[in-house]
């Protein structure tokens, strides 16, 4: 099997990608009793680049992304408060 090269992420890409996921329904409601992970991998199955799957490093950092922004994304009203 012939590996597939993928460039690196830009430094932009991860906080795009998780800003993208904390504005979808997989940060709402919805799969409030799903671990973070299964929701992040969900994510990336169906909106991408799911490619970030097997690369461990710029999964790990798209993930670091994600965590760092939850504060942000509950103050900015991208992500409901449970105590609404």
């Amino acid at each position: 099997m012939t590996p597939v090269h993928r460039s690196p992420m830009t430094s932009s890409e991860p906080d795009t990608i998780a800003w993208k996921f904390l504005a979808s329904e997989f940060a709402g409601q919805i799969y409030a009793d799903w671990p973070i992970d299964r929701r992040h991998d969900a994510y990336l199955l169906h909106y991408g680049p799911a490619a970030l799957l097997t690369d461990g490093s710029a999964y790990d950092e798209l993930r670091n992304q994600v965590i760092s922004n939850i504060g942000p994304a509950l103050r900015n009203g991208v992500l409901p408060s449970l105590y609404n």
